[in-house]
C-alpha cells in the first residue's frame, strides 16, 4: 500500500552521507539535516565533523547497534509526537550492514504509527566500488561483512558459489585473513578489485588474483588501514 503524507505525520529521513569526501553530499541531504528536529547518529562524533563542516547545529541522539530498547522507544515516542528526525550512519548510506535498518524494521512495524519513512540518496560504498570495478554489474549480490569467527569458513564459500559479481565489506583487521581464505580454496583464476578508503586522500585500487592482491598489501603496512571494499568477478 502506497504510503501517503497528512499535514500532521511525522517524517524520518534516511539520509546518505559521505563515505570520506566530505562534498560528496547532496543539497537536499544538507538541508533535510538542518530542518529537521534531531539527526539520529551512529557515532556523534564521526557526525559532528560533518555538521561543523556546513555550520549544521542541528540537535544529535546517538542510535547505533548497542542502543537499548529504551533508547528506541525514545526515538519511537519522539516521532509519535510529531518529531521529524533523519538518520545517518557514520558514512554512506542508513541500513546497509549497519544499525540503521533494525530502527527502520521498528518504525515500519510499530502499530498506530504515522510516520512517513523517505530515503534521502547518495553515496554509499557499494555502489562506489563497483562504478569503477570493470566488472560486471547488471547482477551482483551483496554480502557485507563476513562473521569474524563461527561461520566465517561457510561464508566463503557461499561467496566462490556465487553465480554473480560478489561484493563484500572487510576491515583491516580481517581483509588478509579473508584473501589467505580464498587463496586456500585454490581459486588462483578469480579476478579480483579491492578498493582502500574510496573518496579520501588516500584511496587505492588493487586489481588483480588473490596471490597479486596479498603480495600487495603485504608490501607496505600502510597499504592495511583503512575500510576495504572486495569484489569478486564470476
Amino acid at each position: 500500500m502506497q504510503e501517503s503524507k497528512s499535514k500532521n505525520d511525522a517524517n524520518l529521513y534516511i539520509v546518505a552521507t559521505p563515505i570520506g569526501n566530505l562534498e560528496d553530499i547532496t543539497l537536499r541531504a544538507l538541508r533535510i539535516l538542518k530542518e529537521v528536529d534531531y539527526i539520529l547518529c551512529e557515532d556523534t562524533r564521526v557526525t559532528k565533523k560533518l555538521l561543523n563542516y556546513y555550520d549544521i547545529k542541528t540537535k544529535t541522539v546517538s542510535y547505533h547497534q548497542h542502543s537499548s530498547i529504551s533508547k528506541t522507544d525514545y526515538i519511537l515516542k519522539l516521532l509519535k509526537t510529531g518529531k521529524n528526525l533523519a538518520l545517518v550512519s557514520d558514512s554512506g548510506t542508513p541500513g546497509i550492514s549497519d544499525p540503521g535498518g533494525k530502527l527502520v524494521e521498528e518504525v515500519v512495524n510499530n502499530p498506530g504509527s504515522e510516520v512517513r519513512i523517505e530515503s534521502v540518496p547518495g553515496p554509499s560504498a557499494v555502489t562506489t566500488a563497483l562504478s569503477i570495478s570493470g566488472f560486471p554489474t547488471d547482477k551482483f549480490v551483496f554480502m557485507g561483512f563476513p562473521p569474524h569467527k563461527k561461520g566465517r569458513q561457510k561464508f566463503v564459500k557461499e561467496i566462490l558459489e556465487n553465480k554473480y559479481t560478489t561484493v563484500l565489506y572487510e576491515s583491516k583487521h580481517r581483509i588478509i585473513k579473508l584473501l589467505e581464505e580464498l587463496k586456500k580454496f585454490q581459486v588462483a583464476e578469480l579476478e579480483l578489485v579491492v578498493s582502500r578508503e574510496l573518496s579520501k586522500m588516500y584511496e587505492s585500487i588493487y586489481r588483480g588474483s588473490v596471490e597479486e592482491i596479498l603480495n600487495e598489501l603485504n608490501s607496505s603496512s600502510n597499504n592495511l588501514k583503512g575500510e576495504f571494499v572486495v569484489i569478486i568477478k564470476k
